[in-house]
């Protein structure tokens, strides 16, 4: 009868161990995907499509927040958009240029109140 009881809880906690080693292996945290900064623009065309900062923020050198900062801007800047993309996330970006300057760079979509057509960069 020992022996039956001690075979019984030897298979429990086997089975215990293979159920939380696969809880751990399902636990692993998300594969980090790579971030392109350099991402091409294939055309440069001011367009007639602008839109307007919805807040203060910056102007990315790459579609993805952990891209370089290029410059603040204030709520209400206008930016000409010439293209835009969606990151390896699915988040759409624009890229342009300030208005009334040379300063061009990267906006998340969702930054930017606007309207109009958006060519693929």
């Amino acid at each position: 009868m020992l022996r039956r009881t001690m075979t019984a809880l030897a298979m429990t906690a086997l089975a215990l161990s293979g159920a939380l080693a696969g809880t751990a292996a399902s636990a692993a945290p998300a594969v980090k995907r790579a971030v392109d900064c350099n991402h091409s623009v294939t055309h440069e065309n001011p367009g007639k499509v602008s839109g307007t900062f919805i807040g203060s923020f910056y102007l990315k050198d790459g579609p993805y927040a952990a891209c370089g900062n290029v410059k603040k801007f204030a709520e209400g800047t206008k930016f000409w958009i010439w293209c835009g993309t969606y990151n390896a996330y699915n988040n759409h970006w624009a890229y342009g240029r300030v208005a009334g300057t040379e300063t061009k760079g990267w906006i998340p979509v969702k930054d930017l109140m606007w309207g109009g057509p958006m060519h693929a960069c």
